[in-house]
C-alpha cells in the first residue's frame, strides 16, 4: 500500500481552510515544503489541525533545488532571448501581499533564498528575469521573479522532492501546469514559452481519487465543522482507513494501467471517474443500502418472531403472573439479542467494506437537526447505527 503522506504545492501555508480539512481526513500526513528559516504563519484552523494530529511535516528543499538549479540554468542559457521577452522583471512592480504564485497576476513573486541556488540566482539575474528585494528584511534578499517562472520552478522542485520521497504531489489550486512529469531544462522552457501542453496528472491520480472520495461524503459546510472532529476521525477509524486507502489504491493503478499513455484531459478525467466510481462510489452506494437494509430485517425480526417460544419470556410470564407481561418481556429479549446480532453484523460490514471510513466521516460530519442527533443516539443505542 502506498505511504500515507501527501506533498503539498505551491505554498506554504494551505490556502483554504476547507480543503485542509478534507486533506486531513485522508492523508495521514501532508508534507509541504519550508525552505530552513522560513517565516511559517499558519490560519489558527491549520495549527489547531497540526496540534490536535500531528498532520503537517515541513521539508527542505536545499537538496531538490540543488538538483533542479542546473536545469534552469540550461533552459536560460539556451533561450535566453525569448525567456526575457516574456519575463524581463525591468519596470515591474514587486506584490505587496506575502509570496504570491497565481499565474494570472502581474506583479512579481519573492522565493525564499534559502530555496534558490547561487548559480541560478545568478542566471537568472544576468538574463534580466529576477532581480533582488531587500524589503522583508529576512535572512537576506527574496529572489523576485515573475509568477509564471516562480510557479515553474516551484513544481519542478516539488517534483524532484517528490522523487526522493515517494511523497505524493497534492494541490489546492487549479493551474496551467502542474508537478508531474519529468522537468528537463527541454520541458522548462516548453512550458515557460507555452510550447508545451499542461500535463494531464497521472502521477496524482492517487490523490485525484483521494479527494473525490472525501469529498463526496463531506458537508457544504465543511468550513464550520469544528477541528476536533477531524482529530477525532483521523485517530478513530484506523481499520476502515486501510479498507479505504487499499480501495483508492486500487483505483490509481486502475487508472495508470488504461490511461497510462494517455495525454488528452478530457479523455483522462473519464477515466479517473469510471475507477472511482468502479473502486469508491458504487462500494459506497452499496455499503448504504446494506446497512439500511439490516435496520428494516432488525425491526421486523424483533416484531414478528413469537415471544411465546422464547424461554425468557415463558419465564418472565409465570413469575409476573399475566400473559401481556410474558409477551412485552418476551419482545424485549427477543429484541435485544436481535439488536446485538444487528450490531455485529454492522460492524462487520463497514470494517469489511472499502466505503466504511466514508460512511463514517458521511455521519460524523453531516449536519443534523436535533430530532436526527436523538435519533442516531437511539439507533446506535439499538445497535443498528453507525
Amino acid at each position: 500500500m502506498a505511504l500515507r503522506t501527501g506533498l503539498y504545492y505551491p505554498y506554504v501555508h494551505l490556502r483554504d481552510e476547507s480543503w485542509a480539512k478534507a486533506a486531513a481526513l485522508y492523508w495521514r500526513n501532508l508534507a509541504r515544503v519550508v525552505p530552513d528559516g522560513f517565516p511559517v504563519r499558519d490560519r489558527e484552523v491549520v495549527r489547531e489541525l497540526n496540534q490536535g494530529s500531528g498532520f503537517l511535516v515541513d521539508t527542505d528543499p536545499r537538496q531538490a533545488a540543488e538538483a533542479v538549479a542546473p536545469k534552469f540554468v540550461a533552459a536560460v542559457r539556451d533561450n535566453a532571448e525569448a525567456l526575457r521577452d516574456r519575463f524581463a522583471v525591468r519596470g515591474r512592480a514587486l506584490a505587496e501581499a506575502a509570496p504570491r504564485l497565481a499565474p494570472t497576476t502581474r506583479s512579481l513573486t519573492g522565493l525564499y533564498p534559502q530555496e534558490v541556488p547561487g548559480e541560478l540566482q545568478h542566471a537568472w539575474e544576468e538574463s534580466g528575469l529576477a532581480t533582488l528585494d531587500w524589503s522583508r528584511n529576512h535572512r537576506g534578499a527574496w529572489v523576485a521573479v515573475d509568477p509564471a517562472l516562480a510557479w515553474a520552478y516551484k513544481c519542478a522542485i516539488t517534483h524532484e522532492l517528490a522523487r526522493r520521497t515517494a511523497l505524493t504531489p497534492v494541490t489546492d489550486q487549479v493551474d496551467a501546469h502542474s508537478a508531474t512529469g519529468d522537468w528537463t531544462s527541454e520541458r522548462i522552457a516548453d512550458v515557460l514559452l507555452d510550447r508545451a501542453a499542461p500535463a494531464v496528472g497521472h502521477e496524482t491520480a492517487e490523490a485525484r481519487v483521494a479527494m473525490m472520495a472525501v469529498r463526496c461524503v463531506l458537508p457544504a459546510d465543511l468550513g464550520h465543522v469544528p477541528v476536533e472532529k477531524i482529530i477525532r476521525l483521523r485517530t478513530q477509524y484506523a481499520d476502515e482507513f486501510v479498507a479505504f486507502a487499499a480501495a483508492v489504491d486500487a483505483a490509481a493503478a486502475d487508472v495508470m494501467e488504461v490511461a497510462g499513455e494517455v495525454t488528452d484531459r478530457a479523455a483522462f478525467e473519464l477515466h479517473l471517474q469510471a475507477a472511482f466510481d468502479l473502486h469508491v462510489a458504487q462500494p459506497l452506494e452499496a455499503l448504504r443500502k446494506a446497512i439500511h437494509g439490516l435496520k428494516m430485517e432488525t425491526v421486523s425480526t424483533a416484531f414478528t418472531i413469537k415471544p411465546e417460544a422464547t424461554v425468557s419470556g415463558a419465564g418472565l410470564g409465570m413469575l409476573f403472573g399475566g400473559t401481556a407481561t410474558a409477551v412485552g418481556a418476551g419482545i424485549a429479549f427477543t429484541a435485544l439479542a436481535t439488536r446485538q446480532a444487528a450490531a455485529r453484523e454492522r460492524d462487520s460490514l463497514v470494517a469489511s467494506s472499502p466505503a466504511g471510513y466514508l460512511l463514517r466521516v458521511e455521519k460524523e460530519l453531516k449536519p443534523a437537526t436535533v430530532l436526527r442527533r436523538a435519533g442516531r443516539v437511539v439507533a446506535r443505542t439499538a445497535g443498528v447505527g453507525v
